[in-house]
């Protein structure tokens, strides 16, 4: 049986059902609980490999080796991008507005500026292969 999880905070209600909609992973919310658990489609678009998982999700959860997060835990002293310099490294920056990576944005994501509302409607296919190619994950 799996250990519940605290229960997230609000912020992340929005990514979560997201991610559920998509059918990345199956929640249960219970009162101050939260679990998840991988469904067949996780399988489906990644089969075995941890890495590409690893990299999505600490893309879509913000928990990840990106510099805001590093700085958080104080791993770094700085949590400006190390792409342009010019707003602090988050998924959401990253994934639609750092404009070092207008380019490789454009190409795999098919855009080269994305509201976070767009990332919803991204395949977690391309969004590894962003995370490949900008090297940040």
């Amino acid at each position: 049986m799996r250990t519940p999880l605290k229960k997230l905070p609000a912020q992340y209600s929005d990514l979560t059902q997201s991610c559920k909609a998509a059918g990345f992973f199956e929640t249960s919310i219970n009162s101050n609980n939260y679990t998840a658990s991988h469904s067949k489609k996780h399988h489906l678009l990644f089969g075995s490999y941890p890495t590409q998982t690893r990299a999505v999700t600490g893309l879509l959860t913000g928990h990840n080796t990106l510099r805001r997060h590093l700085h958080l835990l104080g791993l770094l002293d700085s949590p400006m991008c190390r792409k342009c310099g010019v707003r602090e490294e988050t998924s959401a920056h990253i994934l639609c507005e750092c404009e070092a990576l207008a380019s490789p944005r454009h190409v795999y994501l098919g855009s080269f500026f994305l509201e976070p509302e767009d990332i919803r409607n991204l395949g977690l296919g391309a969004i590894w292969n962003f995370s490949k190619a900008t090297g940040l994950t």
